[in-house]
């Protein structure tokens, strides 16, 4: 390809509103043009790289079994009213639209429904199973906050693929081989060493998952590893020992109400009742599927973790009391409450951060003031048992090993979901075994964002002149700068390494040395080929790699093989 008929313009600037850097590299090297927060267009150039993503893990897929195919954006309302994730209050990141006879559509965040539906009428039989398919399908997910460039995308494409077993170990086998799979894809993509599997929460899908996490400043997540393991959590459901602070000592003294209207925040909270933020309490009010309503409780300097507190109350569906409830449970406005003197039918769930403390303050359930010096024993009772259901911040302490734990901040591009007969029997999805009886199909998901993949290349293998793809996902292997009258030798050099397997992006512009390399650096082409009147008068041409400070001469009949060694080709 020659750069005077590529479509896209390097520009020196990104747009003013646009605050990731990965979308700015991108859009500055010609990449993706933005429409608007989450809503990219890729260019013939940001084309190739996704191409090239999705190449290898077609690769991958296929190798473990995986058959593609490409399923609707469209989704009927009612292929989700089954399982109850049509609603948006389980389901909040859903674009719906109507058809023109105002039959209900929504365009598809997910697959697992549809997908379903469909493989129902090709698998009633043992003999059918297992089966495997996967797709590369855009996605719509109407995003609260979308600031991540495309890392987080309101339309994004992802690799999603789904499962069917006969029984949970042929299913554990399959799952296990996606695993392996998944971390081959992220070697193979270049972000392999800084990849890893970590236990998450399930979200809208099932109670836990597996995520793949990369190491990125950029990221959104926030992983805990145990040191010296290869243990990893998502900060939703790292089980987690408070850091230490104990009290215990001080002298008891006696519970007041302290009036403080309107103060917002723990710690202003603390500077006003000149108390540390960990004698501060933060106490949150609930109520489950069944309508009971839930007091959980933790140090002010935590938060309340719903994914935790539904492990513990065993809840399946937890929602904020409302403020009639709020007023109702506790005599009090938002914001004033406690857990002492609540009434019997409220649950009460005290975090492990309560502990060894002495003189504390909580809500007073009532509005506008706060109670000090709460005391175990003397205020409320001293509880059967303390709970883990607070958010893990830096500091903690993984409570198996007692280590503290190391936070990373990372960028989620995989994850995958054991659903094993939970939506089969939800859909009624079921087969007949070798004796002919109903037996429900063991399921799995299993997803790669490819764009977001691309998004935290693009913010890991980059620096202050721009772009360093990986040469198996870059849109060209070399940048071949002509410089002068060698138009002739450039174009046969060209055809000799396209000859050989070799992508070429041929720069022909009639521009200084200067600007062919500041793109060729940009543009994060992995390797940059010189060759101008000066190299020519020894028959060479100057290499060097993106990453590489220095330019090495190659005779031009060596430089095929010299550049096809290095790219193992």
């Amino acid at each position: 390809m020659k750069r005077t008929e590529l479509f896209v313009k390097t520009r020196k600037d990104a747009p003013a509103n646009e605050v990731s850097r990965n979308a700015q590299l991108l859009i500055k090297a010609g990449y993706v043009h933005k429409v608007m927060a989450g809503v990219y267009v890729y260019t013939p150039l940001g084309i190739r790289v996704l191409e090239n993503i999705k190449q290898i893990v077609r690769e991958e897929m296929d190798a473990i079994g995986g058959q593609e195919l490409i399923m609707s954006a469209l989704q009927k309302r009612s292929t989700w009213d089954e399982t109850g994730r049509w609603d948006d209050d389980t389901v909040d990141v859903w674009f719906k639209t109507k058809l023109k006879d105002d039959t209900e559509l929504g365009l598809a965040w997910s697959h697992e429904e549809a997908i379903i539906e469909m493989i129902k009428e090709h698998i009633t039989s043992y003999k059918d199973l297992p089966q495997n398919v996967y797709q590369f399908q855009t996605k719509f997910r109407n995003e609260l906050r979308s600031k991540s460039g495309i890392m987080r995308g309101r339309e994004f494409v992802m690799k999603d693929m789904y499962s069917c077993s006969v029984n949970e170990e042929q299913h554990e086998k399959f799952y296990q081989s996606s695993i392996d799979a998944y971390m081959r894809v992220f070697k193979r993509l270049g972000i392999g060493e800084d990849t890893f599997v970590t236990l998450a929460s399930g979200g809208a899908f099932t109670q836990f998952s597996h995520e793949f996490q990369t190491v990125c400043a950029a990221g959104e997540d926030i992983v805990f590893h145990v040191p010296s393991t290869d243990q990893y959590y998502n900060h939703e459901i790292a089980p987690s020992q408070a850091s230490a602070f104990d009290n215990s000592g001080d002298e008891m003294k006696a519970r007041e109400d302290v009036e403080g209207k309107g103060i917002i925040g723990i710690e202003e909270l603390s500077k006003f009742l000149k108390i540390p933020v960990e004698l501060t309490t933060k106490t949150m009010l609930f109520e489950d599927e069944k309508g009971t309503v839930i007091a959980a409780a933790v140090r002010g300097d935590y938060n309340v973790n719903e994914e935790k507190l539904k492990n513990a109350s065993g809840a399946e569906m937890l929602k904020l009391a409302s403020e009639d409830t709020v007023r109702k449970v506790t005599g009090a406005e938002v914001g004033y409450a406690g857990v002492l003197g609540l009434p019997e039918e409220v649950k009460i769930f005290l975090d492990d951060s309560m502990k060894g403390r002495k003189n504390v303050e909580m809500g007073a359930n009532k509005t506008n003031y706060h109670a000090i010096n709460v005391n175990f024993g003397a205020d409320i009772a001293e509880p059967e048992q303390f709970y883990d259901i607070k958010d893990a911040k830096d500091g903690d302490i993984h409570p198996e090993t007692g280590k503290q734990y190391e936070v990373i901040k990372t960028a989620e591009v995989g994850n995958i979901f054991n659903f094993g007969t939970q939506e089969s029997e939800e859909t009624d999805f079921y087969f007949t075994n070798e004796k002919g009886k109903k037996q429900y199909v063991h399921l799995g998901s299993y997803g790669i964002g490819i764009t977001r993949v691309m998004g935290v290349i693009a913010e890991k293998m980059s620096d202050d002149k721009g772009l360093s793809w990986h040469a198996n996902v870059a849109p060209y292997h070399v940048y071949l700068a002509g410089i002068g009258e060698v138009e002739e030798q450039a174009e046969a050099l060209v055809a000799r390494l396209t000859e050989a397997g070799v992508e070429v992006l041929y720069d022909d512009r009639n521009v200084r040395p200067g600007d062919k390399f500041a793109d060729a650096d940009l543009m994060g082409i992995p390797y940059r080929i010189v060759i101008s009147q000066r190299t020519m008068k020894d028959d060479s041409v100057e290499v060097k790699g993106r990453t590489e400070q220095e330019a090495e001469n190659v005779k031009i009949e060596e430089a095929v093989t010299y550049i096809t060694k290095k790219l193992d080709l």
